[in-house]
C-alpha cells in the first residue's frame, strides 16, 4: 500500500506537472509503490494540490489594478440582468470587472449561475404565479364569445331552415 507521507519519485512529479496523469500513474505503478487504484487516488490528490498552488500563486502574483477585489460571494446584479436578456458575454465582462476574476473563472461562474436561474417568459416574472413551464391561460371572455357566436349561428340557421319549409 502507498505511503501518504512518502515523497513521489521525481519523474512522476514531472509527469504530473506536465499535466499527464496517465503517464504519472504508469511511472508510479512501474516503481512498485502502489497498485492501480492507489496510484490513481494518490496522484489525483497530488494533482489537485499542484493546481491549488498554481491558482493561489497566480491570484496573489497578478492582482488586477483596474478593478477592485470584492467579496467572493458577491454577484453583480447587472450580470444577472445581462443573463436574463441572454447576453452571456456581457455578464462575463461585468463579473470580471466586479470581482477581478480571470476569463475562465468568470465564464465558469456565469455558466453555473445561469443553471440556477429560473427561466422566465418575456413580460412575465416568477411572481406572476406561474409554475416553470406553465403557459398563461387565455381569458374566459374569449370562450364566452365563441359560445354565443355558435348559439347565435345555430339560432339563425334554425330560423331560416324552418322558414323555408
Amino acid at each position: 500500500m502507498a505511503q501518504p507521507n512518502r515523497p513521489l519519485p521525481e519523474e512522476v512529479l514531472t509527469a504530473l506537472q506536465r499535466g499527464s496523469l496517465f503517464d504519472a500513474i504508469k511511472l508510479l505503478r512501474k516503481s512498485g509503490v502502489a497498485n492501480l487504484a492507489e496510484a490513481k487516488a494518490l496522484l489525483e490528490a497530488e494533482a489537485r494540490r499542484i493546481n491549488a498552488r498554481k491558482s493561489t500563486s497566480a491570484h496573489a502574483a497578478a492582482p488586477s489594478a483596474s478593478s477592485p477585489q470584492r467579496a467572493p460571494g458577491a454577484w453583480p446584479p447587472a450580470a444577472t440582468e445581462a443573463l436574463r436578456r441572454g447576453h452571456k458575454i456581457e455578464a462575463i465582462r461585468l463579473l470580471r470587472e466586479h470581482s477581478g476574476l480571470g476569463l475562465k473563472e468568470a465564464k465558469d461562474a456565469v455558466e453555473a449561475h445561469a443553471q440556477t436561474m429560473v427561466p422566465t417568459v418575456e413580460g412575465l416574472s416568477p411572481r406572476d404565479g406561474l409554475s416553470p413551464g406553465e403557459v398563461p391561460r387565455t381569458s374566459s371572455v374569449v370562450w364566452w364569445l365563441v359560445i354565443i357566436a355558435v348559439i347565435g349561428g345555430a339560432a339563425v340557421y334554425h330560423y331560416f331552415l324552418r322558414g323555408s319549409v
